[in-house]
This record gives C-alpha cells, structure tokens and sequence, in this order.
C-alpha cells in the first residue's frame, strides 16, 4: 500500500531539483559555513526534576483534513506563542499539505531568539541546508524514510552543518532503528503518520498520547536510551488539553509538541499556560 509518506517523498525529490537548478548544494554549504551558531534545540526542551514540560508550540497554517487558520499571521502567533511560555517553535514548511514555506522559518526567525525546529518532510541533506540558511536549530527527521545506517549519516549530516537532528518515530517498529543510532533528541508520534494511506483525509486525525505513555511503558530499550546523560525525549501530537498532559509529566519525558491545538486555540496564550502541569 502506497502510504502518504511515500507520495509525500516523490514531492519532496521533485521539490528538490528544482531548488537544485536555482542554487547548488555546494553554494548552499558555502553559505551556511558562513553562519553563526543557533541556539540549541535540546538545552532548552531538557527539563529539570519538578519542572512542567516543556513545551514546543508550532506555527501550521492547516493539515490534511483541516484548516487551522485562513491567514498566518506570524506576527501575531509568535507573540502569543512567547506570551505563553513555550521554550522553542516548530515552523511546518511544507506547502502543499501544511501550508507553509521556507520564507515562513526566516519570518519566524526575524522574530523570535527561541529555538526553531524546521518542521519537514526531509529525505536529502539539501533540506537540512536549506533549514539551516533560514535559522533553524534543529531538523525533522523522519525513521520511516531511512535505513539504520542512513539514519546514522542523516544525524551526522546535520550535525556538520550545526543543527540538531531530532528524530521521529511514529511505529513501534520504527523504534528499534532510532534508537540504534543513538540520536541525541527523539520524538515520539503519537498519530501513525507512516501508517496513513496516500490519501489522508479524515484519518489523518488518529492517534492518542497513549501512545507515548505505552511506548515507555513497553520498551525497556528506550528507557536506557534516556538513561544516557543529555538526552532529550519529545512526545508530538495529539496534546490538546492540561489531562493529556498530565498522562506524560510523571514521566521522564522533557517536551511536548503542540500542532493544530495551540493554532486553534481561541486564547493561545492561556491554552498554553493551562499545559504547564507540574509533576
């Protein structure tokens, strides 16, 4: 079965030869050689004993099946995602499912010193370049589209050109692979988003924070993962109200992602308070 990942990744190929014969690989690494530090994506998400999680609140104008709003105002949205306490921003930058762009991250950028996650369907080190150019601290990478070695060279590849590699596993057979490579950041999806058909829909919407909840529960691997110093754990999707995150805050997770909810909200900032739930 064709999996929405799999068309995603024929886009993302397509999108990338594009950007190729407008500027080379080459000329994007001597550009980013150029660049100062960013600030580090886990320092800031690595959570203290007693302290609430921390949070990750994304900037995603829609997703399949769903509009979160009809105009991204960035403005407004970084303000209020400040103003609610969040340690770092996602920014999606796929446009044909989420709305967004790599001229969203920079906006962004200019606006906030908060760490920013570039939020994509990333299958190329091109990609991880182009994030890193518009002031990314760290990059979405995706355990469905790589083998454990390439896992392994993808981690590495982010890591010369200064961004943080967080890596995603949203099937617990995908676990395995990621914690193989032994990545300094994981996320847990808790919406199967390698297990969804070509044509998303209304099934985009699945998932549970039970999912992360099991996961640690379930896989004494991922446990001594964490065990290592300086490890950051991340739980994504389907956070929506202060009880789901009370299901996660006893346990040592350091972050959670906040998509569609925190966009949505009709207070931001005071739905983004109301998840700072302490132990």
């Amino acid at each position: 079965m064709k999996t929405f990942l799999d068309q995603v990744c024929e886009q993302k190929f397509t999108e990338i030869a594009l950007h190729q014969e407008q500027i080379s690989e080459a000329d994007l690494r001597q550009q980013v050689e150029q660049l100062p530090p960013v600030p580090s994506f886990s320092q800031a998400l690595l959570r203290p004993p007693g302290a609430p999680l921390s949070i990750i609140a994304e900037v995603k104008a829609k997703a399949p099946g769903r509009e979160n709003v009809k105009v991204l105002d960035l403005d407004q949205i970084v303000t209020e995602y400040q103003a609610g306490g969040v340690q770092a921003l996602s920014v999606l930058t796929d446009e044909s499912h989420f709305g967004g762009s790599l001229e969203t991250l920079a906006t962004v950028r200019q606006k906030t010193t908060l760490p920013l996650l570039h939020k994509e369907f990333i299958v190329d080190p091109y990609q991880l370049l182009q994030g890193r150019l518009r002031g990314a601290s760290a990059a979405l990478i995706l355990v469905y589209y790589f083998s454990e070695i390439e896992l392994e060279q993808m981690i590495e590849h982010a890591r010369q050109m200064g961004v943080q590699a967080v890596v995603e596993c949203s099937l617990s057979e995908e676990l395995p692979r990621a914690l193989s490579a032994n990545p300094d950041i994981l996320l847990i999806n808790n919406r199967p988003i390698a297990a969804i058909p070509a044509n998303p829909s209304r099934t985009y919407q699945q998932g549970s924070v039970e999912v992360s909840v099991q996961w640690w529960s379930d896989t004494p691997e991922l446990r001594e993962w964490k065990a290592q110093d300086g490890k950051c754990l991340i739980s994504a999707s389907c956070i929506s109200e202060p009880s789901h995150v009370q299901k996660l805050v006893d346990l040592p997770y350091d972050a959670i992602l906040i998509g569609n909810a925190a966009m949505k909200a009709s207070n931001r900032i005071e739905f983004l308070q109301s998840l700072q739930v302490t132990p």
